[in-house]
């Protein structure tokens, strides 16, 4: 592709950009805010004709690899908690991937494209549809040419539109008319940059950053009244549509061929997000081309109140920031009620605030809170008795955190299998499952197949095998002399609830006896009531050598974990082998105490296997109307959705729009886990909220 460096037309005087601000100066706070998108996967796009300066349709186009962009950036988005909505591609209408072209959506008021060039004249159409399909109607069509987002761009309160060579001058009229909001006409004189989103871009409501030479001499004296404070694009950055980008407010999705502007951004307090979409470049659009924003002011939160900037990424939340909570409702700052069906995986299973355990906390504070294990508590030996005793075993090993008992529980497997087992040392392996998951530390992550848990965090930590979930001739096929373990989830719960072959557990119980090897049951999210009997593996029969257990455990109050097994595999362990300032500690020992004293009277677990049949009951009508399938034991549902409906994420903030929290897994795939507290009337309203996102 050639491109001159001198843009064409009469007015186009030569400009100077200003330096980058010092590196003495103090950046000004930028704060995100979450943002829905429209984007439209590039299936199908190819150059095949040429209705700009950057087609040329004897250029190839690598299609897999501008899916392969397309897909990152769109992972871009949602990792920083925007919600992306997907509009299918239709054959022999390769641009349809430049979504932003498809419409407005602003002031509560959307606006199908109407195209200037026949050859994407149908895609105003099946833009129109897909607003009206998916809830943004009604839709207003212009008599004027205007291609959406392409020319008018939201700045604040008003619009920024372009016009010159696709959108039409007396068609900012119309917008301002429908929007009721002041248009701003600035007129694009470089056939390169056609559209004002090749040429300007915006950062937040009162800064943007252009290119001046893209437009007339009158439109760059408009511009530098309007915004004094712009960012001043170089030749450099325009050329490869450095400037066609898309901006939270604070992160700044844009090329990676626009190093300098990057930089630039950066010394103004943003925080660049450089992308490589350089097929899509060859039809002359980019990042924000590719990306059309949906508009709702009820919609737009700020993301500083969700994920500070000073919190580290370690999760994608939904848009909802809780101030308080009780029983199965959590109320967020804005004083809205959700129905919470996450239960914090599992660790709020009696409920937010539960009044037996806050009693018990209480009382606990106002006694002892931390003495470490240099000396004993009164609390420790009765927790550590009665959960014993609950799960049939000798012994606990009280830990904090879910992954600290995994860690904890390899380390007893590995001793036992140099002491008792009589492993060489050094080469003790453990068979584990694919699909696991057991927590984020870098053991774990070790023998982990979730690219998200364990790309970026090696070396990696040896003596794992994996072999398939539910295949109990696969773990056969692994054991050898070395083999001192089998690690294994009852029921996977990242995964998407997957619930094994009923020969499963037994199978992996009976090899585990015959080649003397452990059999580790993984019951922190399973475990304690949630699959209507307090162990997963009583559904089975099954009864494991070593039990992990955290999340519900704690109460909901604070962490608290443990490894239970007999004495025989626990008294490995000497004095200083293994310790934990925190675990165990008097006020863990109080609430864990009080919550085995709950789940000893087997009330819990009775209440989840009721309910639970109620909602897969409920949830099972949904099938062949938006829902694929339902998978999961007692108040603990694995829900895929039609992949047409959009991803688990996208279906999750749908329903917390409608008052119900529940969290994605993997591809179109969600999981419902509601407090044990959940009645019967609110698991009604859950599954109708549901049935009103997936229903067709």
């Amino acid at each position: 592709m050639t491109v001159t460096t001198s843009p064409p037309g009469a007015d186009a005087t030569p400009f100077t950009a200003p330096a980058a601000p010092s590196s003495t100066t103090t950046p000004a706070a930028r704060f995100p805010r979450t943002r829905r998108y429209a984007m439209t996967p590039p299936v199908h796009f190819t150059v095949s004709y040429a209705i700009n300066p950057w087609m040329d349709p004897t250029v190839p186009v690598d299609t897999e690899r501008a899916v392969s962009q397309w897909m990152h950036l769109r992972e871009i988005y949602e990792s920083l908690g925007h919600t992306v909505h997907i509009v299918d591609p239709h054959p022999g209408l390769p641009d349809m991937v430049y979504a932003a072209n498809g419409g407005l959506s602003v002031a509560g008021h959307t606006i199908a494209a109407r195209f200037a060039f026949p050859e994407r004249a149908p895609e105003g159409d099946l833009y129109a549809a897909w607003f009206e399909a998916d809830g943004h109607g009604p839709v207003h069509r212009t008599t004027g040419v205007q291609e959406g987002e392409g020319d008018f761009l939201v700045v604040g309160d008003r619009i920024l539109a372009g016009t010159g060579f696709r959108t039409s001058r007396e068609t900012h009229h119309e917008i301002a008319a429908i929007t009721g909001l002041p248009v701003v006409t600035l007129e694009l004189i470089d056939p390169r940059f056609y559209h004002l989103d090749t040429a300007l871009g915006v950062l937040d409501d009162d800064t943007v950053v252009y290119y001046p030479p893209a437009f007339s001499e009158v439109s760059r004296a408009v511009l530098a009244d309007l915004y004094p404070g712009a960012v001043i694009a170089t030749d450099a950055d325009a050329e490869v549509l450095g400037l066609n980008l898309v901006s939270d407010g604070r992160h700044v999705v844009m090329t990676d061929a626009a190093p300098e502007l990057a930089a630039t951004l950066r010394a103004a307090g943003f925080q660049p997000i450089e992308v490589d979409l350089s097929e899509l470049l060859k039809g002359g659009g980019g990042i924000k081309c590719a990306t059309l924003e949906l508009r709702s002011p009820d919609k737009e939160v700020d993301v500083h109140t969700l994920t500070d900037p000073h919190v580290a990424h370690n999760y994608s939340p939904l848009p909802v920031t809780a101030a308080s909570a009780e029983g199965a409702w959590i109320t967020d700052v804005d004083g809205r009620a959700y129905l919470d069906c996450l239960g914090a995986y599992s660790a709020v299973n009696f409920g937010h605030r539960n009044p037996r355990i806050l009693a018990a906390a209480t009382d606990q504070m106002n006694r002892v809170t931390l003495t470490s294990r240099a000396f004993r508590s009164d609390r420790l030996e009765p927790f550590c008795a009665a959960l014993a005793t609950l799960c049939g075993k000798d012994m606990v090993l009280p830990m904090n955190t879910g992954a600290e008992a995994v860690e904890s529980a390899i380390k007893v497997a590995r001793k036992w299998g140099y002491d008792v087992k009589g492993v060489p040392d050094g080469r003790a392996t453990i068979i584990v499952a694919a699909g696991n998951f057991h927590g984020r530390t870098i053991s774990i992550v070790s023998f982990s197949d979730d690219p998200d848990a364990r790309n970026g965090f090696g070396p990696y930590t040896p003596g794992f095998v994996q072999v398939p979930y539910g295949d109990a001739q696969a773990v056969a096929d692994a054991i050898d002399d070395t083999t001192v373990a089998v690690l294994v989830e009852p029921v996977q719960g990242e995964a998407g609830i997957i619930v094994p072959p009923t020969d499963y557990l037994p199978r992996v119980r009976a090899l585990c006896t015959e080649n003397d090897v452990l059999m580790i049951a993984d019951e922190i999210q399973s475990g304690l009531g949630r699959t209507g009997k307090t162990l997963a593996v009583e559904h089975w029969g099954v009864e494991p050598d070593i039990y992990t257990l955290g999340k519900a455990l704690g109460g909901g109050i604070l962490p608290v974990s443990a490894v239970v097994a007999d004495r025989t595999v626990l008294g490995v362990l000497h004095p200083g082998e293994h310790g934990s300032t925190f675990g165990g500690n008097p006020l863990a020992a109080a609430v864990g105490q009080t919550v085995v004293e709950m789940l000893a009277e087997g009330t819990w677990q009775a209440r989840a296997a009721e309910l639970g049949d109620r909602m897969h009951a409920r949830l099972r009508d949904l099938i062949g109307h938006g829902v694929v399938a339902v998978r999961g034991l007692g108040l603990w549902a694995g829900i895929d959705v039609e992949e047409s409906l959009g991803t688990g994420k996208e279906v999750c903030l749908r329903l917390a729009e409608r008052g119900v929290l529940a969290k994605d897994t993997h591809g179109s795939t969600l999981r419902l886990a509601p407090p044990l507290v959940i009645t019967e009337e609110e698991i009604d309203w859950a599954v109708d909220r549901l049935a009103d996102v997936v229903g067709r």
